[in-house]
């Protein structure tokens, strides 16, 4: 009945449940949305089961029974193929990714895209020991080291095999990093206990300046790095301002093809070519909608945005209610770290944003 809770919660069922047959075919998989060609991974490297997906199947049968492991090298316990080692998971991406573009230099009239989503520095924070001890900031740190040679040895394959001229390299993230910041000068952190999620800022600052982490609704919970490279289109050096949101690449990659979409098709994609190449006019995109791990929105439109709630809505106390006031205005361009509250400064801005959220939830605006 509503209202009623159950007396009898059913156990949780083991990680490495007999009745799951890893031996059938995957099929509403990559292979099914538009690819030609997968090597995947299930979910990020922290979640059973632990196997390879080459297109439709697993490459290895699930024989191991991989324990439980505490953070830095935190693993969940679950079913595991021989053929996964954790520590080697980026490597063998990496030169398989690496492989897939020297493949391709063969057909060089042939397009082709490749998405190459990283396992690090994700958890299980578990850099290959070749990096163990480089950046003397504890595993969290060696990981992102990891992470720059892996991206520097995709680029270099790149550029050895000719295709550079022709080919828009993106790198961006889905988040901000987990890691917390200290400002205590006296905290213990990740160098002193490899254990502990957090970074003195004085050593190093996972979020740079912004407010929060990972999960939250404030900024380091939402603006990533966003670089790309096209050699002949985008000019080397050059910066731009402009929002965008990860799901604009969609209209970005039609637009730099010269194909419209169809009406029906990615709602909520702005193409940011212009903006891209610093060619053409830019198109100003609708307010961009932010939505943390608790279920609290934000609404960004250019230098404002409002949080429709009173909290983090995600990991960092206070974690506040979605659609609890006072809400929270921010000025970003003065005040990045969204370190002020304006909203009773400027009302009207609070009121307009708030306004265009709950139109937005009902619905995409037109493109």
């Amino acid at each position: 009945k509503p209202g009623q809770k159950k007396k009898n919660k059913k156990k949780r069922r083991r990680a490495a449940s007999p009745l799951l047959d890893f031996t059938k075919p995957i099929l509403d998989g990559p292979n099914r949305r538009g690819f030609d060609d997968s090597l995947v991974i299930p979910a990020s490297l922290d979640f059973p089961p632990y196997v390879y997906v080459r297109n439709t199947r697993i490459t290895s049968s699930t024989t191991i029974d991989q324990p439980a492991v505490k953070f830095p090298g935190f693993l969940r316990r679950g079913p595991r193929g021989k053929d996964l080692v954790m520590s080697d998971c980026l490597d063998h991406l990496k030169q398989q990714a690496i492989a897939f573009l020297e493949q391709r230099a063969r057909e060089p009239k042939t397009p082709f895209f490749l998405y190459f989503p990283l396992t690090a520095p994700h958890k299980p924070v578990l850099p290959h020991p070749r990096f163990r001890g480089k950046t003397q900031l504890g595993p969290y740190g060696d990981f992102i080291a990891q992470v720059d040679d892996t991206v520097g040895a995709v680029l270099q394959a790149i550029d050895r095999t000719g295709l550079a001229s022709n080919t828009l390299v993106i790198y961006t993230s889905d988040n901000g990093s987990f890691m917390r910041r200290r400002d205590q000068p006296d905290a213990r952190d990740h160098v002193d206990d490899p254990s502990i999620q957090a970074f003195r800022s004085d050593r190093h600052q996972s979020n740079r300046h912004l407010r929060g982490t990972k999960a939250d609704i404030w900024e380091a919970g939402h603006r990533v790095p966003f670089l790309a490279r096209w050699p002949g289109h985008i000019k080397p050096g050059s910066r731009n301002a402009a929002t965008i949101c990860l799901t604009d690449l969609f209209a970005t990659f039609a637009d730099s093809l010269g194909k419209e979409l169809p009406k029906a098709a990615a709602p909520d994609s702005y193409s940011f070519l212009a903006q891209l190449i610093g060619k053409g006019t830019p198109h100003r995109r609708p307010p961009v909608i932010h939505h943390s791990a608790a279920g609290m929105f934000a609404i960004r439109d250019g230098r404002w945005k409002l949080v429709l709630g009173n909290g983090s809505g995600g990991r960092q106390a206070p974690r506040g209610r979605p659609f609890a006031k006072p809400y929270f205005l921010a000025d970003l361009v003065a005040d990045p770290s969204e370190k002020t509250n304006l909203a009773d400064k400027h009302p009207d801005i609070a009121i307009r944003l708030e306004k265009a959220a709950l139109r937005i939830r009902r619905g995409p605006l037109p493109r």
